[in-house]
Parts: structure tokens; sequence; C-alpha cells
């Protein structure tokens, strides 16, 4: 009679098993209609890359710290053509440090928070203009890069185009 007991669990335990494997699989295809159109896109140097901010699922946040007015606004890029296929991937992940006197709000001049950019080194602002056009519930910010450049040496970065991206305040 035990041993009939012990198999029974077993088998209920096999199945329940089996049963929680085959719902985890194939996540990232739940993903794809989402992926789609969950996207910005931005030109780098002139190359478009989609930028995974806000409206996507999985995206990294900027942040801001209310007190000492300093953060970091993050771009998670990935090729666009990749993005149009359906695939999700980042390429890169741009960073643009700010620091200024005041808090970011819709109307704010990036280049008016003395703004470096980092990718493989540290890069100062050149010429250009970004704005942020729209910053709701402190949740989220937009930002339209008009010829937002940044150099260091002989190289350079040229950013265009309107992200939304996700943004942490302290």
């Amino acid at each position: 009679m035990k041993s009939l007991k012990y198999l029974f669990l077993f088998v209920v335990a096999l199945f329940s098993t089996t049963v929680v494997l085959s719902s985890c699989g194939d996540d990232d295809e739940d993903l794809k209609p989402i992926l789609k159109t969950d996207y910005d896109v931005i030109q780098i140097n002139g190359e478009s890359y989609a930028c995974y901010g806000h409206r996507c699922p999985i995206t990294y946040a900027s942040n801001w710290d209310l007190s000492s007015h300093r953060g970091t606004l993050i771009l998670p890029c990935g090729k666009l053509s990749d993005a149009q296929k359906e695939e999700y991937d980042y390429d890169e992940l741009y960073e643009i440090r700010l620091r200024g006197s005041e808090n970011l709000k819709t109307g704010s001049k990036l280049e008016d928070f003395s703004p470096t950019f980092v990718d493989m080194g540290t890069f100062d602002y050149v010429s250009g203009s970004a704005t942020i056009t729209d910053k709701k519930d402190d949740k989220y910010i937009t930002v339209k890069f008009d010829s937002f450049k940044f150099a260091s040496g002989s190289e350079s970065y040229v950013l265009n185009g309107t992200v939304q991206l996700d943004l942490d305040e302290d």
C-alpha cells in the first residue's frame, strides 16, 4: 500500500514538472509581436538603430538625482534591420551623462547640462541640440536629438531622432 502511495506521488510530481516546463518554453515568441513596434528609431553617425526605451517590455532605465541635478540617459540600441525582423538584440548601450543646476523638465536643453557621451570612451559635447519634449509622471522622458554632436580627438558621434526612455528619479 505504501509503495502504491509513493508511485502515485511520483506520477503526480512528474506530471506537474512536465506541465511547468512546457509552459515556460518559447517565452521569446510571446515578445515578438510586441517588439515589432515597441522601439524608437535613432540615427547615430548616420546609421539607424532601434532604441529599446520606455515602450519596450525589457529595457535599461535612465536615472536622475533630484538633489544633485545629475544623471545618465541610457540609450539601449540594436540594429534597426534586426528589429524589423523582430529580433531583439542590444548591440550598443550608449550613455549621455548630464549635470546641471536644475532638474530635467519639458523644454530642457541637454546642452545646458554639460553633457558627455560614453561609448568605449568619453566624448565631449560639440554642437547641435537635444530637447526634452515630454516628461510624464517621473516615469519616462522623450528626447529629440537634432545633430547632437560629441567628439574626442578625431572620433565623433552625431545623434538624430526622437526617443522615449525610462526614467528613475531619486
